[in-house]
């Protein structure tokens, strides 16, 4: 037998190619849309895809199943089971051969036995891979969201991203009876996941890459001795919230995805982008969060190229948008690379690129860069206890109910978007996370809707609690003592202030405005200018405006 495990950083998601050395026949299970790197593969293996499929409809990527199955010349097979609930179209069922509970795939000797595990999805398989030339028992299980290392795939994505109302419980309560099956399988049953660390599929998936049932037995909490409730209760609690480009893959992935065309970059400059920030369209700035705080376009969003780039962007830009990018990649064959991840998640519509040098363009020829206020924890204890200001946390649901800020609203970053009306534009916001990373994006994003009263909490909630601060646990603030909730952002009818001072104005082509009361706080704290310091960081500052008449 031969094995090739496949697994994509970005996405935190693995494929699998299986062949039989004899027949030199292969079966790709769980490809996504970059369906050259399996054709590849095959190739250099000197092997044949003869069979594709996949474990269930995936939420997190888009499927190359249809695609791989199409450019092989390979047999479709796609799950028959849960299509009450929510299974397959009829129309991408007919160009495939349907699996249920028992079946099996032949690949030369190689069997791979189809078994019905549902609660993440309801049409969920995993694939038992035995070599019949050793024997009838399976060597290994390709278990898909179903089991991780250390965790097991979520059951909630059904209500929250297909949109399925009331399925989620009850998803959780089958996914507890398919581990109860599982589990009488033998223990050196090698599991072979679909995601892992880094996956919204889960909350808490380990970085191996694979494992056996019999250590999964020992240390993956699902498996401990509980019962239905408490597994329940236990597997829907603190789940992350899914990204929105979820409910779209879901959609596109159940009807068999078309793979989109890349087209090659439309590089343009100063002009270009001045048009796009006047259009008010989405420019994402992809350098790393100490340069864009440093210095950069008015109006910008800020999602620094890495493993997380592509759930970020699926989760803050609409799939229906034009959008564009600020990157200090140089060649095309990079940014070719950048537009095919973003294919994988459903996201085509580039309108056009700019290198980073713009900036230095649009500092010239509009009078200067935006940047972004930094505060540490010392400062923003002081500043909070002085009341009317928010703090946001952006962290993940598992993270906030570990401990928070004290009277911090809790909006997790994926959320943001759909939240944003929930917040105050007349009254000081502080962003956090755990380290900052996440609250960089969050500021820079509420920072291009037209937030200008903004900072970021430097070192994140680490840093707050390596100072000694308190902490606590609870429900998150609503609001801000005194003042209106803001109705909308960025064109809408916003709340007045109680101070009769017009709610804050948009951030594009303006630079950040800080109060004097601020700026001496910051002479206070630090003795440093609004400038950016040595150490990378800008001035602590906090802005004070319009919080008494």
């Amino acid at each position: 037998m031969l094995f090739r495990r496949f697994y994509d950083e970005n996405l935190a998601q693995a494929s699998y190619m299986i062949a039989c050395e004899k027949t030199r026949e292969a079966i790709v299970v769980d490809p996504n849309s970059d369906v050259a790197q399996y054709t590849r593969a095959a190739g250099s293996d000197r092997v044949r895809i003869a069979h594709v499929t996949e474990t269930h409809i995936h939420a997190d990527f888009l499927s190359g199943a249809h695609a791989l199955a199409k450019a092989a010349g390979a047999a479709l097979h796609l799950s028959g089971e849960g299509r009450k609930e929510w299974g397959y179209t009829s129309a991408a069922l007919e160009v495939a051969n349907l699996l249920r509970d028992g079946s099996h795939v032949d690949i030369g000797q190689i069997r791979v036995r189809a078994a019905h595990t549902p609660g993440h999805t309801p049409e969920h398989l995993s694939f038992f891979v035995s070599d019949l030339a050793r024997g009838q028992d399976p060597v290994g299980a390709l278990t898909g969201d179903f089991v991780f290392v250390g965790d097991v795939g979520r059951p909630d994505l059904l209500e929250r991203a297909a949109g399925v109302k009331g399925s989620t419980e009850g998803s959780a309560r089958e996914l507890f009876q398919s581990l109860g099956r599982l589990r009488a399988e033998p223990d050196h049953l090698q599991i072979w996941p679909g995601h892992g660390a880094g996956s919204a599929c889960g909350k808490s998936l380990g970085s191996m890459p694979q494992s056996t049932l019999g250590y999964e037995k020992l240390f993956n909490w699902a498996f401990a001795e509980q019962s239905e409730e408490e597994f329940v209760a236990k597997v829907l609690q603190d789940q992350p919230v899914p990204p929105r480009y979820f409910a779209v893959m879901k959609r596109v992935n159940r009807v068999g995805a078309e793979q989109p065309t890349i087209a090659d970059p439309a590089w343009m400059g100063l002009t270009e982008l001045e048009n796009a920030i006047g259009r008010r369209a989405t420019v994402i700035d992809t350098r790393s969060a100490d340069k864009f705080a440093a210095g950069h376009v008015p109006g910008t969003l800020n999602i620094p190229l890495g493993k997380s780039f592509l759930n970020w962007t699926g989760a803050l830009v609409p799939e229906t948008e034009e959008f564009y990018f600020i990157t200090e990649t140089e060649s095309d064959e990079a940014m070719k690379s950048l537009l095919g991840d973003l294919r994988k998640i459903g996201l085509t519509r580039v309108a056009g690129v700019f290198r980073s040098d713009v900036l230095r363009e649009w500092k010239s020829h509009r009078g200067g860069l935006e940047q972004v206020q930094q505060l540490d924890p010392t400062s923003l204890k002081k500043v909070a206890a002085e009341g009317g200001l928010q703090i946001v946390d952006v962290r993940s649901p598992e993270e906030w109910s570990g401990g928070h800020l004290p009277g911090a609203i809790h909006i997790p970053l994926a959320q943001l978007p759909d939240r944003i009306r929930e917040l105050d534009v007349t009254a000081p916001i502080v962003v956090h996370c755990r380290g900052g990373g996440r609250s960089s994006i969050a500021t820079s994003f509420l920072k291009s809707q037209g937030v200008s009263d903004i900072s970021n909490l430097a070192g994140g909630f680490d840093e707050w609690v390596a100072e000694g601060f308190e902490v606590e646990s609870g429900k998150s603030a609503k609001h801000v003592v005194g003042r209106k909730s803001a109705k909308s952002i960025n064109g809408r009818n916003s709340a007045k202030p109680s101070s009769g001072r017009t709610s804050a104005k948009s951030a594009h082509g303006r630079k950040s405005r800080t109060s004097p009361r601020a700026r001496n706080a910051a002479k206070r704290v630090g003795g440093r200018n609004d400038a950016t310091s040595a150490s990378g960081r800008q001035s602590v500052t906090s802005s004070r405006r319009r919080l008494k008449k």
